[in-house]
Order: C-alpha cells, then sequence, then structure tokens
C-alpha cells in the first residue's frame, strides 16, 4: 500500500492518539495539555464536528468563552442541522452577553428546528435583556403553547408582567406557578413575589384612604369591589389582609397585618 493510501489511515488513528490522550488528561485536571491533545485530534480526524463539540466544551469549562465560539461555530459550519452544537452557541453568547447575536442565532436555530424550546428561551431573556417586553412576552406565550405544564414558562410570564407594571396579571400568573407544584425554591421566590407585590398595594390603598374619604367609604363597605374598581388586583392573602384593615380608625391604623398573614 502507498504512502498516500495508508496517510488517512494514519490520521485517524493519530486523532484517535490524541483524543484518548486528552480524555486521560483531562482526568488528571490537566486542562491546558487536554486542550492541545484535542487541538491535535481536531486537525486530524476525518469527523472533526464531534472533536470541536468536545474541544468547545473544554475550552468553556476553563472560562475561555470566546474560543469555545470559535470551536462549536465549526462543528455548526461542518453540520448546520446540529441542534446540540446550536444550543451551546446559544448558551454561551447569553454568557458573553451578546443578546444581538443571541437573537440572530435563535433565530436561526428555529429555521432548523421550528419547535425548539430553547431557541425561545433564548429569545425571551435576551428580549428582557435589552428591554423588548412585548417581544420577550409573546416568544413566552409561545413556549407555554408548546409546553403548557412547566411552571417555569409561567413564572417567566409573571416576570415579564411585572416588569410591564402589569400586577395583576403577575399575581395571576405567580398564582398560577404556585398551584402548578413549582419546585421548592420557584415556589418561594413566587410566594415572594406575591407578597411583594400585595404589600406594595395594600399601602397605596391605606395612602389614597387616608387622603380620599369617599375612597375610604366604600372600602369600609366592600373593600374588594372598592380595590377592584381603582385598579388593585390583590392575591387571596392581600384580599383577606385588606378586609382586616379598619379603615374606620384611619389615619392611627397599620400593625400587625402583615405578621398575621404572611408570617
Amino acid at each position: 500500500m502507498s504512502d498516500g493510501q495508508s496517510s488517512p489511515k494514519k490520521h485517524i488513528a493519530s486523532a484517535k492518539a490524541h483524543l484518548k490522550r486528552a480524555a486521560e488528561l483531562e482526568k488528571q485536571g490537566l486542562f491546558e495539555e487536554a486542550i492541545e491533545e484535542l487541538e491535535k485530534a481536531a486537525r486530524l480526524a476525518a469527523d472533526k464536528g464531534p472533536v470541536f463539540k468536545e474541544l468547545a466544551e473544554l475550552y468553556r469549562s476553563q472560562g475561555l468563552t470566546e474560543q469555545a465560539v470559535v470551536a462549536v461555530k465549526k462543528a455548526i459550519k461542518l453540520r448546520p442541522d446540529d441542534v446540540q452544537a446550536r444550543d451551546t452557541l446559544l448558551e454561551m453568547k447569553l454568557d458573553l452577553g451578546r443578546y444581538d447575536d443571541a437573537i440572530q442565532d435563535a433565530k436561526d436555530l428555529l429555521k432548523v428546528s421550528p419547535r425548539s424550546l430553547s431557541a425561545r428561551d433564548v429569545l425571551s431573556i435576551a428580549y428582557l435583556q435589552k428591554g423588548l417586553l412585548e417581544k420577550a412576552l409573546q416568544v413566552t406565550n409561545e413556549l407555554i403553547s408548546l409546553d403548557p405544564n412547566s411552571p417555569v414558562n409561567h413564572f417567566k410570564k409573571a416576570v415579564l408582567y411585572q416588569q410591564k407594571g402589569d400586577i395583576g396579571n403577575a399575581i395571576a400568573e405567580f398564582s398560577r406557578v404556585l398551584e402548578m407544584g413549582a419546585d421548592s425554591e420557584m415556589a418561594e421566590n413566587a410566594q415572594d413575589a406575591i407578597e411583594t407585590l400585595d404589600l406594595h398595594q395594600l399601602r397605596n390603598i391605606v395612602m389614597l384612604a387616608v387622603e380620599d374619604y369617599i375612597f375610604r367609604a366604600k372600602l369600609i363597605r366592600d373593600p374588594e369591589a372598592a380595590a377592584l374598581e381603582r385598579g388593585y388586583y390583590l392575591s387571596y392573602s392581600g384580599m383577606a389582609a385588606l378586609r382586616q384593615i379598619q379603615f374606620e380608625d384611619l389615619p392611627e391604623f397599620y400593625s400587625e397585618w402583615k405578621q398575621r398573614y404572611y408570617h
């Protein structure tokens, strides 16, 4: 067999040797040396895509995100339909704060995988970071449509409503997160958000009642209807707290309801 015929086989064998050595070095915590071995493997391998992806992950683990982006882009160029590589690229673009790039890359992923949840997730985050709340909300609604049983998506929607100042819908979505049985951390965050929104509104209601005796009279007769008429939207706990406020005694009220209903 001629050298020309044997050369590809030699390259493949050498690439495998470098990959094996890279894995051994990585186990030993010798990451720089492992990267060097992977770079050599990438030059010699017949199927370079998986090597570039492995190299990207190793770069990323060492905080070399720029180099990781270059490596994973090479993998995508070789296989444009590699959804996993595109997902990795999106994560890294968010890590770098390159929100415009992340938006474009997410749109590119949707062309390859129209039902991609990860692409929409990145779009919602990037739009939120850029202050494009309506676009973020639109994408989050798409996420809920594709994955209706995920409390995570409803939590995102609640946060977006909160950012927009839409208190009623924010409380409704945070309450839905609790109803859906979110994990303990998310449930605690949702409960904290509801309490914060309730407290803010209750303070405003009390201050307004001190100044506006007509509003105060309505609160005494029917606190829920009076609050709703003025555009306040309280949770069940918030409404319970509202009903316990002695509006007849204003302005010398305000002491225990927060502790009584939230602690």
